[in-house]
């Protein structure tokens, strides 16, 4: 019987995956897709990241890939006016196609097994434990685990849902891509527009990552291709066009995913303790969704760790995680919801913008609001 089963090896599943086997326990981690790996993500690690991967034992591993660093955001309305704000620490631009590969491998020097290419169908509760039932190349298998933990994002196996999905219609569409972007900026932009947002950021390798939220009404007008919505997206907002006039997209990095919900219901425990997206997803407008996930590995190891050496029972590492979890989050959650409506509905997102660069503190505030405590070293 292993320590303990890790399905699903993102920044979530990898940080808790190489904390554990530091500690000494036999870990599993599971993923089903292989590295490397394109994946829809704004590809921003906020300030307050850095003090997650710090105690995660990770610092290093990131800082080794070379990200970029950023200390500004800036904010454009359909109309061209905009806002710049600066962040409250130095963040970093890493793409996922080099970050999860090196997490995962990390993990692996600490002492865990990683399978990728496996996929989860369920997590069965048994005796001592948890059983996983697992699909790979070699067919089916159960293993069996003291504990299991579910950090596989926002699109698990039928049997590891913790609620059935809305109804395709309330929900969006995400696509990404890297552009070879002469014109990169040392910021992280984002441009408005109605039914949604772009986010440029720019990534190692001298890349820009684009990330955006859309409507499904807006792909619709798009013509219902990620690639046609990236380019209706520079027409809807003029600005970003010029933005990304002479930017040439990468075709192997366009990635698009559906559907996106950023309005489920949180689920921070549902049979097993749930990491980052599997609990909930933060409007990625906040750029707070990479750092929360490791915040909630960082959250989980030591509750984990003292379920597994018989300090915590299965009920009281429950407790604490939901207790920490729900203080931790909700709060930037719901002020993350409420201004991401905001912003993305036609003629709000001028006047806030417009507020934002009349009242400089009020932009600052929202800023905050939407974050953890900075833990950022300087």
């Amino acid at each position: 019987m292993r320590d303990i089963i890790i399905v699903g090896a993102g920044l979530a599943g990898s940080g808790l995956a190489h904390s554990l086997a530091r500690r000494g326990w036999d870990v599993l981690l599971v993923e089903r897709d292989t590295f490397p790996r394109h994946k829809v993500c704004g590809e921003f690690l906020s300030p307050e990241s850095q003090g997650s991967l710090e105690a995660l034992g990770l610092l290093d591993t990131v800082s080794g890939i070379g990200p970029t660093h950023m200390r500004h955001a800036s904010l454009t309305a359909p109309s061209g006016r905009a806002l710049r704000v600066e962040l409250p620490g130095d963040a970093w631009g890493v793409s996922r196609y080099a970050l999860d590969g090196a997490l995962a491998a990390a993990a692996v020097r600490a002492g865990a097994e990683v399978r990728a290419g496996v996929s989860v169908a369920e997590v069965v509760p048994a005796a001592g434990g948890h059983v996983v039932r697992l699909r790979g190349p070699d067919g089916a298998e159960e293993v069996a685990a003291r504990a299991a933990v579910l950090a596989c994002g926002r699109h698990p196996a039928r049997g590891l849902r913790a609620r059935e999905p809305r109804s395709p219609e309330q929900t969006a569409v995400g696509v990404k891509c890297h552009l070879d972007d002469p014109g990169r900026a040392p910021d992280v932009e984002l441009f408005l527009f109605a039914g949604g947002y772009v986010g440029l950021a720019p990534v190692e390798g001298g890349r820009t990552n684009l990330c955006m939220l859309a409507s499904r009404e807006a792909l619709r007008r798009a013509g219902g291709s990620p690639r046609g919505l990236v380019e209706a997206a520079a027409d809807w907002n003029p600005a970003l066009g010029r933005r990304l006039a002479g930017a040439a997209l990468v075709e192997e990095t366009l990635a698009s995913v559906a559907p996106v919900d950023t309005d489920d219901a949180p689920a921070p425990w549902h049979g097993v303790a749930r990491l980052g997206d599997a609990a909930v997803m933060i409007p990625p407008l906040c750029g707070d969704g990479m750092a929360m996930a490791l915040r909630s590995a960082e959250l989980c190891a030591p509750l984990a760790d003292g379920a597994l050496r018989g300090a915590l029972t299965a009920d009281q590492w429950e407790a604490t995680y939901r207790r920490v979890w729900r203080r931790e989050f909700l709060p930037r959650v719901r002020t993350a919801r409420w201004l991401q409506s905001l912003l993305v509905a036609p003629g709000l997102a001028e006047l806030c913008v417009r507020g934002g660069a009349l009242l400089p503190p009020l932009a600052r505030a929202m800023v905050h609001a939407t974050r953890g405590s900075s833990r950022a070293l300087a």
